[in-house]
């Protein structure tokens, strides 16, 4: 009797010791912070997002644009007859924070260098609640056009700030400064905009993407505000984004400074990315 009662204090005293360490375990991954996935590619459309890489993952994109799809619709099948612009582009995640990035455009042979940094992530306990980056881009113009290099150079700093306000809806703001080395007579040099973007999610594969490009101040003759409106389609290795856009260009300092179309008036072409990350 007296081995019974031994037997079963032991097994007491080991459930006892076991319950408080397995309650301690639990309550040590409860506190697990986590950044938030805010959009689903670094790009919305042609705004960067603050989507970032993670650290040693390569980026490759490819961005392409048409012609007018209301101009000579039947005769042009819609615009799919007139490539406007083709982006290629990669970019590499130096840490999760950081990433920088080289493309290439067919429009006036645009090469283009980027860097990209979060300050700082929303997180899934909500001690950050939103997450704000910083972006820069040098744009060269490789044609050849009989002028000097230093007037061939574009450059652009932006300052993105989104949130993801629940399941279905994220928004982001992007105040943007673009300089262009040398323009047209009666184009500005220095050219402001506040970028406007969301994204919502009708599913875990589709999800709705529009961006708006407001200019504040001076801004080049015959060119108006930016709009496109889009859909992505998560396909496991990728995200293929197809969308309407008013502009032909994929960097946000052309996109503001030689948009001549109005996308409400009709004047909207088709285009699409894609996205597709390696791990190295």
């Amino acid at each position: 009797m007296t081995s019974k009662k031994s037997t079963v204090l032991l097994l007491f005293f080991l459930l006892v010791s076991i319950v408080p360490s397995k309650a301690q375990m639990e309550r040590e991954r409860a506190r697990v912070v986590e950044p938030v996935e805010t959009f689903w590619t670094p790009t919305l459309v042609s705004q960067a997002t603050t989507e970032q890489l993670e650290g040693g993952n390569l980026n490759v994109t490819i961005m392409h644009s048409f012609g007018i799809a209301t101009t000579r619709p039947i005769q042009n099948f819609f615009g799919l007859d007139n490539i406007q612009n083709v982006r290629l582009g990669i970019d590499i995640g130096l840490s999760d924070k950081w990433s920088v990035g080289i493309g290439r455009s067919s429009l006036f042979n645009v090469v283009d260098l980027r860097t990209k940094y979060a300050l700082l992530r929303q997180n899934t306990n909500g001690e950050v609640p939103l997450s704000i980056s910083l972006k820069g881009d040098l744009g060269i113009i490789t044609q050849e056009n009989r002028q000097p290099f230093e007037d061939d150079i574009s450059t652009l700093v932006s300052a993105i700030v989104s949130k993801k306000l629940n399941e279905q809806l994220r928004l982001q703001l992007s105040p943007m400064y673009g300089h262009f080395s040398t323009v047209a007579a009666g184009n500005v040099n220095n050219l402001f905009a506040v970028g406007m973007g969301a994204q919502i999610n009708l599913s875990e594969r589709y999800s709705l993407i529009t961006e708006y490009y407001p200019v504040l101040g001076d801004k080049n003759p015959d060119t108006n505000n930016a709009f496109s409106l889009g859909l992505n389609i998560q396909t496991g290795g990728h995200v293929f984004q197809m969308f309407f856009t008013s502009t032909r260009w994929h960097l946000e300092q052309y996109v503001m400074a030689q948009n001549r179309e109005q996308f409400w008036a009709g004047d909207f072409r088709f285009g699409f990315n894609v996205n597709r990350i390696f791990g190295l």
